[in-house]
């Protein structure tokens, strides 16, 4: 849709300045212009304020020169403080596991103390052919019971 000059479409989509010097005309034109409003920060393809790559990094040499700052430093102040609340996050989650641990060694201490006191009150195990196989504390009784039952089946 291209609008002639002159044409109805013309007057309705354009501003003309008829019949007002050039100085005015001039000053118009800069004051529309000022108040046209930019489109939203959305829209844009590229932004001034938002880094838009990674910077390049640079081949790294031997370590024959002295090293620059190690960390790159905060650029404000509520990016230290979330680095501050996340590492007393990490201290906090060392300090519990650490505690957790104690704990493990604790109940392991006392087990394998329990398990010492009461050693001379098991049952001894007799090891055969590489096989441990349980005590037998059969009644003269529960041998003949068994004598019979081998009998009945054979």
């Amino acid at each position: 849709m291209s609008a002639q000059p002159g044409s109805p479409e013309f007057d309705e989509l354009f501003t003309v300045f008829d019949g007002s010097s050039p100085e005015d005309v001039s000053h118009a034109r800069q004051l529309w212009s000022s108040l046209s409003l930019l489109p939203p920060q959305e829209s844009r393809l590229v932004s001034a304020d938002i880094r838009q790559r990674l910077p390049v990094s640079r081949p790294q040499r031997g370590s024959t020169g002295p090293k620059s700052s190690a960390a790159p430093q905060p650029s404000s102040t509520s990016d230290l403080r979330q680095r501050q609340e996340e590492r007393q996050r990490y201290l906090s989650m060392a300090d519990q596991r650490r505690e957790i641990l104690a704990l493990l060694r604790r109940q392991r201490d006392q087990r394998i103390q329990k398990e010492l006191l009461s050693e001379p009150f098991k049952p001894k195990m007799k090891i055969s052919r590489g096989k441990v196989s349980k005590p037998q504390n059969k009644t003269e009784f529960e041998v003949e019971q068994e004598q019979e039952l081998v009998k009945q089946l054979q």
